[in-house]
């Protein structure tokens, strides 16, 4: 399972924890798949997208950048 976050009209990405629900804007991402550390689980959240950076497919993924 992948999560594609949605992008605010400044570029931002709105991230939520998909274990407790915390919400942060991240900026500079060239994807809508991202997994930031959350400390309601000291992981980072959610670990479906963690693997996309852990593998190395976000360096050579072609997922259109938007």
């Amino acid at each position: 399972m992948i999560i594609m976050y949605p992008k605010l009209a400044n570029g931002n990405v709105l991230w939520t924890c998909d274990n407790c629900g915390r919400h942060a804007e991240i900026s500079f991402v060239e994807t809508r798949r991202i997994s930031i550390y959350c400390t309601c689980n000291k992981k980072c959240n959610p670990t479906c997208n963690a693997e996309y950076y852990t593998t190395g497919e976000y360096l050579s993924s072609n997922e259109i950048k938007i």
